[in-house]
Formats: C-alpha cells, structure tokens, sequence
C-alpha cells in the first residue's frame, strides 16, 4: 500500500505546471534578467508574446514529462509484481464508469484561480498562493484523495469507479456484500466484464488493476 509520501509527490507533480507559471510570471515582472545579454539577444528575434507562449510550452512538456517519470516509478513494480502473480488477487469487474467532471471541479478551480485573479508580480502574493497550494496538497493527502490526481491520465492511465468481487456470481448471490465498490487506476481504456484481472490495494478503496494471463481471463459464472 501507499504512505503519504507517494500521495505528496503525487500531488507536488499535479501543481507543478502552476508553480512554475507563478514563479515565470513574477520573475518576468521584475528586471532581474531583462537587462543580461542573453535577454537583449532574445528580444531582438521574439516578440514578447511569443517569447511566453514558448515558455509556457516548455513548462507544459517539462510537467507532462514529469508526470510520466512519476507514473513509471509508482506503478512499474505494480505492473510486473501483478502480471507474475507475485502480489495482488483476482477479481472480476460487475460494472464500470468513469470519473465525472465534477469529480475534478475542486482541482480545476485551485488551479486555475491563481492563475487569472492573483498578480504575481507581487511576492506577497507568491508567497501566500505557494502556500496555498501546499494546504490544499495536505488537504488531498490527509483525504485519500488521488482518484483525481491529473498525473494518472496525462500519463496514459485510466480512473474509473467500479463494483468488482473475487467471488462467483453464485456466492455473490448469496453473499451480495462481496462486491465492493472501489476506484481503478489501470493502463487498459476499457474493461472487459467477461475476463478477470489483478489488483492491489493503493490506499483506502482505490486499487491498481492489470489485465490478467490469458489463462486466468475467463471469469467465472
């Protein structure tokens, strides 16, 4: 299972983009680098507004990147361990669908607050968002809430909430608290409810989930 320590760089990856306009956008308020050679240099080919929408590109693929070295050091264990039996148990998937846009409108609205009602030009105003964001983070990881971390799908992984069960549908029948309902953080776009699959427990009711061997895919009736 995850500690918090996956949960906080989770979530410092999630912000990154944010924090890195931020401190751009301050840094370019200021005359801190205007006046050096490279500066001058650089006005005398770009026009300003493409000189931005260029940085903001590179901090757009530099966090894209990031979340992807993020995503491959929490789940490449995951994927092998599961895949060879070594860890997680079978179950089948009842019923499947995806997270909601609501389910992201508190992330949404943290992140894009900052960015078109604070001035940055103001260190203050650094000062008091940055710390904003690292409240929000402890408010994230003290509520188990990476389901709607971006990280997991700019970086080509699904979330979905489920009803799964290790058990038959006969003994689910006779026991229906042997479905759970979860969410599933997986590589696959869609799930096949026929087959079964592997799973781990993350944290709380969030689970990985991998695409069982071909011969353990038939689930059972």
């Amino acid at each position: 299972m995850w500690g918090k320590r996956e949960q906080v760089i989770l979530w410092a990856a999630a912000y990154l983009p944010l924090i890195l306009i931020m401190v751009y956008r301050f840094i370019d308020s200021k005359d801190y680098f205007k006046k050096t050679e490279w500066a001058t240099w650089f006005a005398k080919y770009l026009d300003k507004t493409v000189f931005d929408i260029l940085i903001m590109a590179v901090i757009i693929l530099i966090s894209l990147v990031i979340y992807r070295l993020v995503a491959v050091w929490l789940f490449s264990d995951y994927d092998r361990q599961l895949k060879t039996k070594q860890l997680g148990k079978n179950v089948s998937v009842r019923k499947y669908e995806r997270l909601s846009v609501n389910d992201y409108s508190f992330f949404l609205m943290t992140l894009l607050v900052p960015l078109v009602s604070i001035d940055q030009a103001s260190a203050v105003n650094l000062m008091v968002t940055l710390a904003i964001i690292v409240i929000v983070i402890a408010i994230y990881v003290k509520t188990d809430s990476i389901s709607v971390c971006p990280v997991f799908f700019l970086s080509g992984r699904q979330v979905f909430k489920a009803i799964t069960s290790d058990q038959s549908k006969e003994a689910e029948a006779a026991n229906p608290s042997a479905r759970k309902d979860v969410i599933i953080i997986t590589r696959e776009k869609s799930l096949n409810l026929n087959y079964r699959f592997r799973t781990v427990n993350l944290i709380g009711n969030i689970y990985y989930l991998v695409s069982n061997s071909k011969d353990d895919d038939a689930d059972d009736e």
